[in-house]
């Protein structure tokens, strides 16, 4: 019964999180999702409560992230088995932080005991090195009226909330089973504390709207261009005679520009401000030394008038490509000057970085392809759009808090250019998305995201997300954003909160004032 429990905290963690979660409406779950794990742990002991919050954790992140194994094996070509039993380490690393979580739950005495315990997991969510950053509370990305109130505490507050709620209801189960007194200041705190978002949230989207509509006349159109294309084929041409490599490379990159002209149009060239190519949409390395043109490639001309790609449009461009030495990089092109260039600052882990993979012998390394460092860049440079002012995110960096929260100071919106084909039609797409929204919002910033696979689009000041519905296929459009960040809480303090709360919890955690019998 324990150990179902325990399954269950999992499986409702599972159906509160996308995919599942905001479509079918059971992303509220998420405010008992721990409830079960909480009874059946509470007061085993260390050893079982280990135990129990193990499993709990196996069951949410084995099926929740299942889209990992699909990206070890695109990321590595090392065959279907294999990368199962590399996701499956996987699992039980990430597993870990619910582990602890269960030993923590299995030394409290009494439902009291269990508020405890809410600092620890909170520090452990947030500071854990995961693959995927995500926090439980993440699971209300879409209820827009609540999300409101993480550009105080960030997502780690709403953490905090959704545990509170699961202890609370512990506290009133115990209750109802005449194990201990009616909890009611835990359920007035909870009350409170819900209503406080309830009417907060509403009140600073109101606030976020009004001012956006003062300034409609500073709107930006931007134009997306959501080329599909499978990595495999870059890997392949590779292998092709040189000629035909170049050849092919020029056909692509011609289906982009052929893409943009029809989007624009010659009569329409005025009514889009900026054009986006996702990331990797550039194949030929670019020369990125101090004083080189890196537009000197002949692959840039036009077969005829001789014309490079950012002489070609009367508007600005941001797209991702390669620079000389393994660099991924995003590219500004301007017609007025050279453009500037980005260098990737946060690589994919285990796929763009892997640890001690230089100490390896050349013989192991040649088996794995696909596996690689890259070199790194080591700012984010500002980037100018007429008056405006954007830093770019490249992929992953675009759901790490603190990175994000620092390329947004002094920045009036952000592009995030990425290629999610690596992480297949699952899951990922939608928690990729979700995490967008929740970085957005914290940090009080437009976002403005092209992604081969979709889906493409801008997430506004409001967390609100607009763009192209399509997904796996190739897709042209338009959408109009209003710059400028609104200043924040969260991103004038940062992470304090998640900070203080991992303090607090392993503190809690090695004291010996509220410990349960060894059994229970």
């Amino acid at each position: 019964m324990r150990i179902g429990g325990a399954v269950l905290s999992g499986v409702l963690g599972i159906l509160s999180f996308p995919v599942f979660g905001r479509p079918y409406q059971l992303d509220l779950l998420v405010f008992v999702v721990l409830l079960p794990l909480m009874l059946v742990a509470q007061g085993v002991g260390k050893k079982r409560g280990f135990a129990l919050g193990g499993i709990c954790g196996m069951t949410f992140v084995g099926v929740s992230f299942f889209w990992v194994c699909h990206t070890i094996n695109e990321f590595t070509n090392i065959g279907t088995l294999l990368s199962f039993l590399v996701y499956l380490l996987w699992v039980a690393y990430e597993t870990l932080p619910w582990a602890v979580l269960g030993l923590a739950l299995g030394r409290c005495r009494n439902s009291l005991h269990l508020l405890l315990v809410l600092p620890l997991w909170v520090g452990l969510e947030h500071y854990y090195p995961r693959l995927w950053p995500w926090h439980l509370g993440g699971a209300l990305y879409d209820r827009s009226w609540f999300l409101q109130c993480v550009d105080i505490l960030g997502a780690s507050g709403l953490t905090a909330l959704v545990f509170l709620t699961s202890a609370t209801a512990a506290a009133l189960v115990s209750w109802r089973r005449s194990v201990e007194g009616l909890p009611r200041w835990r359920v007035v705190a909870s009350g409170v504390l819900l209503l406080a978002c309830c009417v907060y949230g509403p009140l600073r989207l109101g606030s976020i709207q009004a001012r956006l509509a003062e300034r409609e006349g500073e709107r930006i159109e931007v134009g997306f261009i959501q080329g599909f294309l499978h990595p495999n084929e870059r890997r392949q041409r590779m292998n092709e005679d040189p000629r035909e490599y170049y050849l092919r490379l020029r056909q692509l990159l011609e289906g982009y520009v052929a893409e943009t002209r029809l989007l624009i149009g010659e009569e329409k060239s005025s009514a889009v401000d900026l054009v986006l190519w996702p990331e990797g949409s550039n194949p030929v390395s670019l020369a990125t030394g101090p004083g080189v043109d890196p537009w000197r490639n002949p692959f840039f001309n036009r077969p005829a008038g001789g014309k490079m790609v950012r002489d070609d449009f009367k508007i600005p461009m941001v797209i991702g490509g390669f620079g000389e030495g393994g660099y991924n990089i995003s590219i500004s092109l301007r017609r007025d000057g050279m453009g500037s260039i980005y260098k990737k600052n946060h690589p994919v882990p285990f796929g763009e970085w892997v640890p001690g993979l230089d100490l390896l012998p050349d013989s192991w390394r040649n088996k794995l392809p696909g596996i690689g460092n890259l070199n790194l860049g080591t700012d984010n440079p500002p980037m100018s759009l007429g008056e405006n002012t954007f830093r770019n995110l490249i992929c992953y960096e675009a759901v790490l808090p603190e990175y994000v929260r620092q390329s947004a100071i002094g920045s009036d919106f952000l592009v995030n250019l990425t290629e999610d084909y690596w992480y297949g039609n699952t899951a990922h797409i939608e928690q990729h998305r979700s995490v967008l929204i929740l970085r957005a919002v914290e940090s009080r910033i437009p976002v403005l995201r092209c992604t081969n696979v979709g889906p493409s689009g801008i997430v506004d000041l409001a967390g609100e997300f607009r763009g192209g519905k399509k997904i796996w296929e190739a897709a042209s459009f338009s959408e109009g954003f209003i710059p400028g960040s609104t200043p924040s809480f969260y991103r004038s303090w940062g992470h304090w909160f998640a900070f203080l709360c991992l303090l607090a919890g392993v503190l809690q955690l090695f004291s010996s004032r509220w410990r349960a019998p060894s059994r229970a």
